[in-house]
């Protein structure tokens, strides 16, 4: 990341996929979502500087137009279209795995209807992304089948207990690593 100074306080510019938290990734695809509704352009662009800075509205207001022209150099790697489905099978944070489904054609009913509601009641596809995530991505537990030897993650049962605290988890971690099943059930879009 790089960092610059505004106003006598340090700001951090995400310059690849791999620095770009989910929370960050959330927000500018929900810009994108509206940015028909953006009448100046300059406007739009500053909007997304303060989405990847992961900043309040106005914050950045104080930019020269030098600053400007510095972070959208650092933004270009958001041009780069990044392959989220080639994703991590298991997600190690702290000290919790957390695993993927290792098939998304055979979700359970009630992972299905959860996402489903979530979706319809949201209405946004970005904002839907973090509450995907806290479905599908589970603790699990490696387990080793004693006749072949072979080890295979087993996700933990779906409950809705901790939905809200893996959401809050996910936003902070790097979008590369969490968005890949998300992808599937969004058709495709980045």
């Amino acid at each position: 990341m790089r960092e610059f100074l505004l106003n006598e306080k340090k700001y951090y510019v995400p310059q690849n996929w791999e620095e770009l938290t989910l929370k960050r990734y959330v927000n500018i695809a929900k810009l994108e979502e509206k940015k028909s509704e953006v009448i100046l352009q300059e406007l739009y662009l500053l909007k997304v500087i303060e989405a990847l800075i992961d900043v309040e509205d106005g914050e950045l207001d104080d930019l020269t137009l030098d600053m400007v022209n510095e972070i959208t150099l650092d933004m270009v790697f958001l041009n780069d279209d990044y392959d989220f489905t080639k994703h991590k099978k298991v997600l190690k944070i702290g000290d919790v795995d957390y695993v993927f489904p290792s098939d998304l054609n055979k979700l359970t009913m009630g992972e299905y209807i959860s996402m489903k509601t979530f979706q319809e009641n949201i209405k946004s596809d970005a904002e839907a992304i973090p509450y995907i995530l806290s479905i599908i991505l589970r603790p699990g537990k490696l387990i080793k089948n004693e006749e072949t030897g072979l080890e295979i993650w087993h996700q933990n049962r779906f409950d809705v207990e901790n939905l809200e605290y893996r959401k809050e988890l996910f936003l902070t971690q790097p979008c590369i690593d969490v968005m890949g099943p998300v992808v599937f059930f969004l058709g495709g879009k980045q």
